[in-house]
């Protein structure tokens, strides 16, 4: 007979409390902000030299708002009850300002 007070090894599930449910919200959003802090203050190693103006701007600081906007959706998923709205809003513009970087790098 299992023992009913071990973990559970598939991890919090919908009938986990709220605060379990969190956790990999708080990781998740942790990390994004510790990869945006370092990417904002070492760099991200990306060097496209012939990028000026615009294009330029979107090498140097989309990588960063991405993962900004990444850990915004994280951090608020955690902070409510779950995946929401606002949540969902963030992570697509962290997608498409992640679209717009990999385009100033590789196709513009």
């Amino acid at each position: 007979m299992p023992d009913p007070a071990a973990p559970d090894p598939a991890g919090p599930g919908p009938g986990a409390p709220a605060a379990a449910r969190r956790w990999p919200f708080v990781l998740g959003g942790v990390g994004a902000l510790v990869v945006a802090a370092v990417f904002a203050t070492v760099g991200d190693g990306v060097d496209v030299p012939e990028a000026n103006g615009l294009r330029g701007a979107v090498v140097e600081h989309a990588h960063t708002v991405t993962w900004a906007l990444l850990a915004a959706a994280l951090l608020n998923a955690a902070r409510r009850p779950g995946w929401d709205r606002l949540s969902q809003t963030l992570a697509v513009a962290g997608g498409a300002s992640y679209a717009g970087f990999l385009a100033a790098v590789f196709v513009l």
